[in-house]
């Protein structure tokens, strides 16, 4: 029998990109080190086992609920719909299942970031529950439904929701998204661990030289026009190497220009750290997603923001974002033909301003969460 104070977590995390896992790991982290936590989640294993820092145990989620693409990350509404329709219809047989198996793991609490199935899950199973999130599925998939019969699905979801014992709204959110009722907490972000100049020398960027970092997460997308970026030189654009492209027994970081453009680097690092890669440049290109967008905050690094308007979340991101003059919104046919010119000119033109909010959130929820646990 565990202690007293020590708890076993099953923390179900959800595999729509990778912000939802970086994020998720900084959590983790905060929390006293006798914890155990059983991570649900389809996110890639070695994403865990390289960025987290603590015991811990992976296996599968049933429980994901997220958007369908067509291309790189854009929705396909009728898969979208049918899929979580699906999901909800599956929804009594999944929630059994996974109640017995939080009951024979002897899990405490479970956290989710963010299914509404695992809050379900938790309270079937008699657990305290906790959601951590800037948004809700059901929230984002509401308008998707809209013409399309009734919006029992959605509906379900959002009262899966409010079934949480704490529901944590980060930023970039908006209040209803939580109609039931939600903690307002700072932002959840992984810290850099080396100082800007020490990154720089690390990943191989010279010092009088500005790079701009061209990540789109967890979700695969080519790059069309790359000969178009010498228009910008003297800047360079680096993107990082996949998990297969690494050369096998890569021991070190290497910077290898792409044969398509002299100033595009793809970036060789087996064991990079991402928030140390933002420090490091002097900008980012992506697209709107949670973890890349706090960690350029938390560091004040300028972003050239992809739009997203067939993702809900894209209109709390664009209102946030506009107070900061180091972010400017381009129009996605902008960046598939790379026309960046005029939105470099912006973010380089002023100076950067500090994020408005604290980036305690790791601390300020799990502080909470092991207070209700005493």
């Amino acid at each position: 029998m565990r202690p007293r104070g020590v708890a076993r977590a099953a923390f179900y995390i959800d595999s729509h990109g990778f912000g939802h896992s970086t994020r998720s790991m900084a959590l983790i982290e905060a929390f006293p080190p006798d914890w155990d936590f059983l991570l649900r989640s389809n996110a890639p294993d070695w994403l865990f086992e390289k960025e987290l820092h603590r015991p811990h145990k992976q296996f599968p989620s049933p429980l994901d609920i997220h958007p369908k693409h067509s291309t790189g990350y854009r929705i396909d509404p009728a898969a979208t719909r049918h899929a979580a329709a699906r999901k909800v219809a599956e929804a009594d047989n999944l929630l059994a299942s996974e109640a017995d198996w939080l009951r024979e793991e002897g899990v405490d609490l479970v956290l989710s970031d963010i299914s509404p199935l695992a809050i379900a899950a938790a309270r079937r199973a008699g657990l305290p529950a906790y959601g951590v999130s800037n948004f809700t599925w059901d929230w984002i998939f509401e308008p998707l439904f809209v013409g399309f019969g009734p919006d029992g699905v959605v509906q379900t979801l959002r009262e899966m929701m409010g079934e949480a014992t704490a529901n944590f709204r980060l930023p970039f959110s908006d209040p209803g998204t939580f109609p039931f009722g939600s903690v307002e907490s700072p932002l959840l972000v992984r810290h850099p661990r080396k100082p800007r100049e020490a990154a720089r020398e690390e990943y191989g960027f010279e010092a009088d030289v500005r790079y701009f970092v061209v990540t789109f997460g967890g979700i695969e997308r080519e790059i069309p026009n790359l000969p178009r970026l010498k228009d910008f030189e003297p800047l360079q654009f680096v993107r990082v190497a996949r998990p297969v492209e690494l050369s096998p027994g890569l021991a070190k970081k290497e910077l290898i220009r792409h044969p398509l453009a002299r100033n595009f680097w793809i970036l060789h690092a087996p064991d990079l750290y991402h928030p140390d890669l933002v420090l490091a440049a002097d900008g980012v290109v992506t697209k709107p997603g949670y973890g890349i967008l706090s960690e350029c905050m938390a560091t004040a690094t300028p972003i050239l923001l992809d739009s997203r308007e067939d993702f809900r979340e894209f209109e709390v991101v664009k209102r946030v974002v506009a107070n900061y003059p180091q972010v400017a919104v381009l129009e996605s046919r902008k960046v598939e033909e790379l026309d960046l010119g005029e939105a470099l000119e912006k973010v380089l033109a002023s100076p950067p301003r500090p994020w408005r909010g604290g980036v305690d959130g790791a601390e300020f929820i799990a502080e909470r969460i092991v207070r209700g646990t005493d």
